[in-house]
C-alpha cells in the first residue's frame, strides 16, 4: 500500500494499446474524496500524462456513482492549507494533461464529482447518469459545522 493508504481506493490499469483507466474505488460511499485520494488523482493524472506508452486516459468511479464529490466527515481536511497547489489539484492536473481524458459517468457525479466531470476532455454518460452542483448547499452546511 503506498504511504496515504490510497492504492486501493485509486485503481490504474493499463492495457497494451494506450488506454490507461483510473477508477475511483469506493463504492460505499458513492467514491466521495478525501484529501489523499485527491492528491493520489492529481499525481496519476500527472504521470499517465508524461507516459509515452499511453494515449488515452478514462476516468470513471466503482459501484453506483463516479463521484459524489468531497467526503463531508474529511472536509476540513480537504480545505485546509494550499489547496490550489497546481501538482495536488486533480482539475488543474487534468487540464494541463495533453492526454484525452474521457469521462465515464457510471452515476452520480455530484459538485466536486462534477467538477472533475467538467474537466475531462470528453463525457460518456450511462443512462441513469446524474449531474449535480451543489456548492451552495456544502458551503451553509460546512459553515454550521464550524
Amino acid at each position: 500500500m503506498d504511504q496515504t493508504g490510497t492504492e486501493n481506493l485509486i485503481l490504474v490499469t493499463r492495457d497494451r494499446n494506450g488506454i490507461a483507466v483510473v477508477t475511483i474505488n469506493r463504492p460505499k460511499s458513492l467514491n466521495s474524496l478525501t484529501r489523499p485520494m485527491m492528491v493520489r488523482l492529481a499525481l496519476q493524472i500527472n504521470a499517465l500524462g508524461k507516459d509515452e506508452s499511453v494515449r488515452v486516459i478514462i476516468l470513471t468511479g466503482s459501484g453506483r456513482a463516479f463521484c459524489s464529490g468531497v467526503d463531508l466527515t474529511a472536509a476540513e481536511e480537504v480545505f485546509k492549507g494550499d489547496v490550489k497547489d497546481v501538482e495536488t489539484d486533480l482539475v488543474a492536473q487534468m487540464e494541463l494533461c495533453k492526454k484525452p481524458i474521457i469521462g465515464a459517468i457510471n452515476g452520480f457525479a455530484v459538485t466536486a464529482g462534477f467538477e472533475i466531470a467538467l474537466a475531462c476532455d470528453i463525457l460518456i454518460a450511462a443512462k441513469g447518469a446524474k449531474f449535480m452542483d451543489t456548492h451552495s448547499r456544502f458551503v451553509v452546511f460546512y459553515m454550521l459545522l464550524r
